[in-house]
């Protein structure tokens, strides 16, 4: 099921530029706004998701607001561990992603049930299966990773 996903352009840290490295956009700082690379550094980026650097130019730009270098990249949303239903845990499955009603907030698997990156009504493939969860509310949970797809 996996479509073939056109990547972004964004720029990122020189010491973050590497092939495989993910991480969260956390949005524009408080010095982006004037800055002439605004749209292409932080506004075709979503706030609060995941991201995987796929891709590496070979070109650099330097930042004035924050005085540093930064490397053109090519990015993609990032698979990322996620505790569902075991009933919608079948690979290629297209789900709509729900956070559970859960009481537990020091719960093991806390990190998985409510992962960064993700929010409810996201809709997602998923990728692989990995393990059932232990879930002291008595819910059934597989451990899967997921990735965002668009709506079509």
């Amino acid at each position: 099921m996996t479509a073939h996903r056109k990547p972004i352009v964004t720029l990122v840290s020189i010491g973050q530029a590497r092939v495989g490295t993910a991480f969260l956009h956390r949005g524009s700082g408080t010095k982006c706004e004037d800055c002439e690379y605004l749209q292409v550094c932080v506004k075709n980026l979503e706030p609060q998701r995941v991201y995987k650097i796929v891709k590496v130019r070979d070109k650099t730009l330097h930042c004035r607001q924050y005085d540093s270098e930064m490397q053109v990249v090519e990015v993609l949303d990032a698979e990322i561990p996620a505790a569902i239903p075991a009933k919608q845990a079948i690979e290629g499955a297209v789900i709509m992603f729900q956070v559970r009603d859960c009481s537990q907030e020091s719960c093991e698997n806390s990190e998985t049930c409510f992962p960064e990156g993700l929010r409810a009504g996201d809709r997602c493939e998923v990728l692989n299966v990995t393990e059932s969860l232990p879930c002291s509310e008595a819910f059934l949970l597989k451990k899967v990773s997921l990735r965002r797809v668009p709506v079509s």
